[in-house]
């Protein structure tokens, strides 16, 4: 008997090839998604799960809300606004450290990719190499240097901080500058670099959280179980297909936003799927695997550098009933 995954792998090759996917029977749910950032690599599970009809297959009515520099996918989720929202370690800490009532209850990144890169020629090695150096980031990865800055025994004292993205490098005007490797236009030109380049990843250096996180309101952990069981496996069936279609996935990314350039998209969802997506985790695990302990891990890092109070642990920031309910692909 064909299972759920099977259906929709079935769907999806049939509109791969051009045909239609039949419209669902019975009344769909609306959900919102709130994506973490502009439509890109990093949404191409769900990007596909919609414009290939398996969400809808599944009973599913879905809206996928762009994300950017001026949304909040915590504000979007609290408002009512989304009914999931996708987002990062730091903003879940903030909202349990505040109270709000809302838990990650999956990831699709099993590693941050987030990554400081600096030139060969600036000698710039380790973290500890960053004392007396100009760091460059955005203000809201203050905490992570300060974790990575702690955990070689220095402080913000011991550096100069630039907020500042790639073009400070670029310019002189730092001499490291965090990005994630999947920015893979942006950081063309710094890889590009004749001396070569030398990396700090937030992973190696003490910060092991995940990324891309799916969470949702208490209510909605408790009340609409089933829907958000049947978004996970949808979603899981949809990265799955990305994973071993990756042209056809890019296509469909550029289809959906013709803005984005289709060979630029496959070099960033190679990088994240064989990095950060698919990892030895998700092959023992499933896909969209949380790790609980690396999420108290990552709550007691923010605690000793007073981001958050100490006394959060990770059933504060993490349910882990549907992951448990949902089958999924280990890969």
């Amino acid at each position: 008997m064909l299972n759920r995954r099977d259906f929709l792998l079935t769907t999806l090759a049939t509109t791969a090839a051009g045909g239609l996917a039949t419209p669902a029977l019975a009344q769909a749910t609306p959900l919102a998604i709130q994506l973490s950032w502009l439509p890109d690599s990093g949404s191409a599970g769900e990007i596909v799960a919609l414009t290939q009809g398996l969400y809808s297959e599944a009973g599913l009515d879905v809206t996928l809300l762009p994300g950017g520099p001026g949304s909040n996918a915590i504000q979007e989720l609290l408002s009512g606004t989304s009914d999931i929202s996708i987002g990062y370690a730091p903003q879940i800490m903030y909202s349990a450290n505040r109270g709000l009532p809302l838990k990650s209850f999956a990831a699709s990144f099993q590693k941050a990719p987030l990554t400081f890169y600096s030139f060969k020629e600036a000698g710039i090695e380790t973290v500890s190499d960053w004392a007396g150096r100009r760091i460059g980031a955005g203000q809201g990865a203050i905490p992570q240097i300060r974790a990575l800055l702690a955990n070689v025994g220095l402080t913000m004292d011991d550096i100069t901080f630039v907020q500042s993205r790639i073009p400070g490098l670029l310019q002189d005007q730092v001499d490291v500058v965090a990005s994630w490797p999947t920015n893979v236009a942006q950081l063309a030109p710094v890889l590009a670099h004749p001396g070569g380049v030398n990396t700090q990843t937030i992973w190696d250096n003490g910060l092991q959280f995940q990324s891309n996180y799916y969470i949702a309101k208490d209510e909605t952990l408790a009340n609409d179980a089933e829907m958000l069981k049947t978004f996970l496996e949808v979603t899981d069936t949809a990265w799955s297909w990305v994973a071993d279609h990756r042209e056809e996935a890019a296509a469909a990314l550029v289809a959906y936003a013709p803005a984005l350039d289709a060979d630029l998209q496959l070099q960033s969802l190679n990088m994240s799927l064989d990095n950060y997506i698919y990892t030895d985790e998700t092959l023992e695990f499933g896909w969209g695997n949380v790790s609980e302990a690396r999420w108290q891990q990552t709550l007691d890092t923010y605690a000793s550098i007073g981001e958050i109070e100490s006394s959060l642990s990770a059933v504060d920031v993490f349910d882990g009933s549907i992951l448990a309910a949902t089958d999924r692909t280990k890969r």
